[in-house]
């Protein structure tokens, strides 16, 4: 699929459907699409509380890409953005689409003062290794991923 047109922007409470819609769409790319267990209305309420952010692709008046991201703290580094989710509609790929979300995420962080931007990615994922490693990120393989979960 070919586009005309793309715009970058900040995501607002109107694209919460499509923003959804696409993180379950990256949930059945990741082979875990019974595991989400958010609704759209939680997306709603916590996107209206501030407790993230989303950047968006948009070719020709359609979202086809998106970034949902928060603010983070690195004992480390300091102020950081982790990136939770970040996926393209699969029949573009590879089209630049990733690449203008990301340099657009990086020029917020540059912007905004955050000392580094930070993530998970699956390790079977190799076009989403293969593109971290085209933008020059450092991918760590020496920590485990630990979760509690509350509920």
């Amino acid at each position: 699929m070919k586009f005309n047109k793309l715009e970058i922007r900040l995501g607002k409470s109107s694209d919460l459907e499509d923003v959804f819609r696409l993180v379950k769409d990256l949930a059945v790319y990741e082979k875990s699409e019974n595991e989400v267990e958010t609704t759209l209305n939680t997306y709603q309420t916590e996107f209206k509380n501030g407790t993230f952010r989303i950047l968006l692709a948009e070719a020709d008046q359609q979202i086809v890409g998106m970034m949902l991201f928060y603010d983070a703290f690195s004992t480390w580094k300091g102020k950081m953005m982790w990136l939770e989710d970040f996926v393209v509609l699969e029949k573009l790929r590879q089209s630049g689409i990733g690449l203008a979300l990301f340099n657009h995420l990086v020029q917020i962080g540059k912007t905004e003062g955050y000392a580094l931007i930070k993530w998970e990615v699956l390790d079977w994922n190799t076009p989403a290794i293969n593109f971290y490693k085209k933008v020059g990120a450092r991918l760590e393989t020496n920590w485990w991923d630990g979760k509690y979960f509350l509920n």
